[in-house]
């Protein structure tokens, strides 16, 4: 098995779940790096990982195959480029980037580099949502799934308390309940239903203006909730809600058919089902419970990312392009934000 070595470059919240995701592949290493040296050496002294001064020196390692990105989202495209110019694959929490424009720019540098480019769009590898995208297979292109007929509309939720780093409530910093939750129930509804055609931003409030975050009373910015109706170019209505103000996390998707539900959530405490007005595809009438057990995502996402660079082709899932398609709604909502 070819040997990969990867500069993860943000050595936060997000560094560990990725750590933990690579330390299960088999022939990967991981070199840490951080702005703030100490960060960097504290994690590596935890994780039992080689780490750098200066995490320009992973861009200059050239034992080093690719990048993982774990940082604030306006040092995205910066280092996505640099990780390119240095000819090395990149995985990125999401967003991609800022702009549209830095999105479109990146896809090119990658095409005409033959590198693997995959964001963190983690709930694509949680399996009750991989039951999801078997069940609307040819949703995109007809509207109609195989088990529930025609899609008439699907509500999907995503909501958290927030509050474990003041960044992610500033806009300045790329925060805000629609960056920082509602982007993965859009990308979901793209992976299910297809391109977005018109996006509308039906809520977007800043509830909470002061929240505890580690241990002190911090003054915010970013939009805690935030609701929005898409309509897919099939005809699809889907309808998304993401806050910053749940105390107990909540996630689910609700998709209704002619001939039926889903319902699916990665909470294992939440039941999951696929309902049958009349039996279809393998179904039967009636509701079917669907429960796969705990499965880390995290894990599951990294060996996708590992496997795209050992065979350097483009993310099977997550790829840019599916970034470019979000960032197009995504753009759209936000001229609507005040």
């Amino acid at each position: 098995m070819k040997p990969v070595k990867i500069g993860l470059i943000g050595c936060g919240k997000q560094a560990v779940k990725h750590i933990s995701g690579f330390k299960k592949i088999p022939g990967v290493t991981v070199i840490l790096g951080d702005t703030e040296t100490q960060t960097a050496r504290t994690l590596a002294g935890k994780e039992g990982l080689a780490y750098v001064n200066d995490p320009q020196e992973i861009f200059r390692d050239p034992s080093i195959n690719a990048v993982d990105i774990c940082v604030p989202t306006p040092s995205h495209a910066p280092l996505i480029r640099d990780a390119l110019n240095a000819g090395k694959s990149f995985f990125c929490e999401k967003p991609l980037c800022e702009t549209m424009e830095e999105a479109r720019d990146i896809q090119q540098v990658a095409d005409q580099k033959k590198l693997a480019g995959m964001v963190g769009y983690v709930y694509r590898f949680s399996p009750i949502f991989e039951l999801g995208k078997r069940l609307f297979e040819d949703v995109p292109s007809t509207g109609h799934s195989a088990v529930l007929g025609k899609i008439t509309y699907a509500f999907l939720r995503l909501g958290g308390r927030g509050g474990h780093q003041a960044w992610k409530h500033m806009k300045a910093s790329g925060g805000g309940a629609m960056n920082e939750m509602m982007v993965h129930m859009i990308d979901l509804a793209i992976w299910y239903f297809g391109r977005v055609k018109e996006a509308q931003l039906l809520g977007n409030m800043l509830i909470r203006p002061e929240r505890p975050v580690g241990g002190k009373l911090e003054k915010v910015d970013g939009e805690d909730f935030v609701l929005a109706r898409l309509k897919m170019e099939n005809g699809v209505e889907v309808f998304v809600q993401s806050d910053l103000l749940t105390p107990s996390f909540s996630q689910y998707v609700e998709v209704e058919g002619e001939n039926g539900s889903f319902f699916g959530s990665i909470q294992p405490e939440v039941p999951s089902y696929v309902y049958c007005e009349e039996p279809a595809a393998g179904y039967p009438a009636g509701r079917t419970p669907v429960n796969f057990g705990y499965i880390n995502i995290f894990e599951a996402q990294m060996a996708a990312f590992v496997r795209s660079v050992r065979m350097g082709s483009s993310a099977a899932k997550s790829s840019i392009h599916d970034s470019i398609l979000l960032f197009e709604a995504v753009t759209a909502l936000k001229g609507n934000m005040r």
